[in-house]
C-alpha cells in the first residue's frame, strides 16, 4: 500500500503530514494538513515528521518500542487468516488489505469492532471527522467504533495523551472535534516544541488551559492527564499502531482483520461503504 522512502535523517523531532486522502470536503482536492506543534509560542509553519521515513501518501513509522502482550500474541498467532471476502464490489489487496492473522478485538460476540486510527495533527483526520461521526450515528448498534490515536514519537504521544484525558473525563463526544478545531481552524497547536523537543510542562499547560476553557476543572484535569491509567493507555495505543500497521492517518481497521483508507477505497464515500460492507460480512460470519 505504501512505498517508504528515506528522508529528513538527522532531524531531532519529526512529526509528518498525514495520509493523502481525507480532503477538506467530500469533493474538494487535498490540501496541506495544518500543523499540530510549534516552537515556543511562535505561530507554527509545519509539523515535524517521524524520524525514519515519509511515504508519498502518508506518514511512515519506525518499529514501535512496545510489544504485544503474551496473551494477545498467543491469540493472534493461533487465529487463522480471514477467508477471502465475498464482496464483488471490492478487491482484496487493492481496496483493502487482509492481515495474515486476525488481531484480537475488544467487542463481545455478535458485534463488529471498527478502529479509526487518527492523529490530532493530521489535517485529513480533521476533515474526515464530521463524516466519521455521521457514519457512526447511522450505524446499527452492533458496529462499535473505537478511535485509536497513533503513536510514533513524542509529539504524537502527547497528542494521544490529550485524547485519553478527554476520554477519561467522558467528554469525547463534546471535545474531540473541538481539539481538531483548536489546532487546525484556530491554528493553535496544543503540543509545544522548544529546542527540537516537546516541552512537556508547556504542553501540559496548553492542554490544561484549553480544557479549563471548555469547562473542565483544573483538579479534574490533573486527575487524568499524567496518571498510571493514562500511561497504560498510551502503551496500548503504541502497540496497536504497530500491530495494525497504522503507518499514516487516517486509516480504518475492521474487526482486527482488514485495513483500508480513503485512497485504497477510492474516496471518502467509498471508504465508509467499504467499511460497512466488511463489517456486515463479519457480522454474518459470527
Amino acid at each position: 500500500m505504501n512505498k517508504f522512502s528515506i528522508c529528513m535523517l538527522g532531524a531531532l523531532l519529526l512529526c509528518a503530514a498525514c495520509g493523502k486522502e481525507g480532503p477538506p470536503s467530500p469533493t474538494a482536492e487535498n490540501t496541506t494538513p495544518a500543523p499540530a506543534a510549534t516552537v515556543a509560542e511562535a505561530p507554527p509553519t509545519e509539523q515535524a515528521a517521524p524520524p525514519e521515513a515519509r511515504s508519498a501518501d502518508g506518514e511512515t513509522v519506525e518499529e514501535a518500542t512496545s510489544s504485544t502482550s503474551p496473551i494477545a500474541a498467543a491469540v493472534a498467532a493461533t487465529t487463522p487468516a480471514p477467508p477471502a471476502a465475498n464482496l464483488p464490489r471490492w478487491k482484496e489487496g487493492e481496496n483493502y488489505i487482509a492481515y495474515p492473522v486476525a488481531q484480537p478485538v475488544s467487542t463481545p460476540p455478535g458485534n463488529v469492532e471498527v478502529v479509526a486510527g487518527f492523529w490530532y495533527g493530521c489535517g485529513h483526520c480533521y476533515s474526515l471527522e464530521p463524516r466519521l461521526e455521521a457514519w457512526q450515528r447511522a450505524n446499527p448498534d452492533w458496529i462499535k467504533l473505537k478511535r485509536v490515536p497513533v503513536i510514533w514519537n513524542e509529539v504524537t504521544r502527547e497528542d494521544a495523551r490529550l485524547y485519553y484525558t478527554i476520554e477519561s473525563l467522558g467528554l469525547v463526544d463534546k471535545l474531540h472535534t473541538e481539539v481538531f478545531r483548536e489546532i487546525h481552524a484556530k491554528n493553535h497547536p496544543l503540543t509545544v516544541i522548544r529546542g527540537g523537543r516537546v516541552d512537556r510542562a508547556a504542553t501540559e499547560k496548553a492542554a490544561r488551559e484549553f480544557l479549563v476553557a471548555k469547562g473542565v476543572s483544573a483538579e479534574d484535569f490533573a486527575k487524568h492527564y499524567r496518571t498510571f491509567s493514562a500511561e497504560n493507555k498510551l502503551r496500548q495505543a503504541e502497540n496497536l499502531s504497530r500491530r495494525y500497521r497504522l503507518d499514516h492517518t487516517p486509516m480504518m481497521v475492521v474487526h482486527g482483520k482488514y485495513l483500508t483508507d480513503a485512497e485504497m477505497a477510492g474516496g471518502i464515500e467509498q471508504l465508509f461503504q467499504l467499511v460497512s460492507d466488511l463489517a456486515a460480512r463479519e457480522r454474518g460470519a459470527t
